[in-house]
């Protein structure tokens, strides 16, 4: 029985369109304040948003007139998202090539509702895996235990029989905690040469 591939987005197999943050050139753009940005947006509101707890477009209406008073919620979403959707094509390639040879691949990710439906329907990634596992869909995020339990009865598949690969070193030891393989990524490894390890 083939493994499960438990493929993270960000910074695996979607990068930024620009060197570092999404949001480097933000004031520029938009005249929004990124150190303000990260302390009252992400800082205070993200937490919640990325389990569910809050929908990320009344949060920016709340957000966004201190910050940038001009900026609508629409806007600022279109910005970001637009500027965070690279995707690595080598890395696609190999997930093509290891879903031809029978492994399931899933999306295992930390996302709100509106960019997890970005992701697969206007980035077109859902016609290229079995779906998308995300922590506010689930209520519970990487690295916490609940996200990997929620994860695996969602696939059916046994906890040893996914592998995960992400780059946060955090996430790959709780993976592995939960009775998954894990893989910390970097940019120069191959899916298919992880998958050679698993012999």
């Amino acid at each position: 029985m083939k493994p499960t591939l438990m493929l993270d987005v960000d910074g695996v197999l979607v990068h930024s369109a620009h060197a570092g943050s999404w949001a480097t050139d933000i004031e520029q753009d938009l005249g929004i304040d990124p150190q303000r940005l990260a302390e009252e947006f992400f800082a205070q509101q993200w937490p919640d948003v990325i389990v569910g707890k809050k929908a990320l477009m009344p949060v920016l209406e709340e957000c966004l007139p201190t910050l940038s008073p001009d900026v609508r919620p629409e806007t600022f979403i279109d910005y970001w998202f637009s500027r965070d959707s690279t995707i690595d094509d080598a890395v696609l390639a190999d997930v093509s090539t290891l879903r031809s040879n029978g492994v399931a691949v899933w999306l295992t990710t930390n996302q709100e509702h509106m960019r997890a439906r970005y992701l697969m329907e206007t980035m077109g990634l859902g016609d290229h895996v079995e779906g998308i596992i995300y922590s506010a869909a689930l209520g519970t995020k990487k690295p916490e235990r609940p996200f990997f339990n929620a994860a695996a009865r969602r696939t059916g598949d046994a906890l040893d029989r996914h592998v995960l690969v992400d780059d946060s070193k955090t996430n790959v030891t709780a993976a592995r905690e939960a009775g998954w393989h894990a893989f910390h990524w970097t940019r120069d490894q191959s899916l298919l040469r992880i998958f050679d390890q698993l012999g």
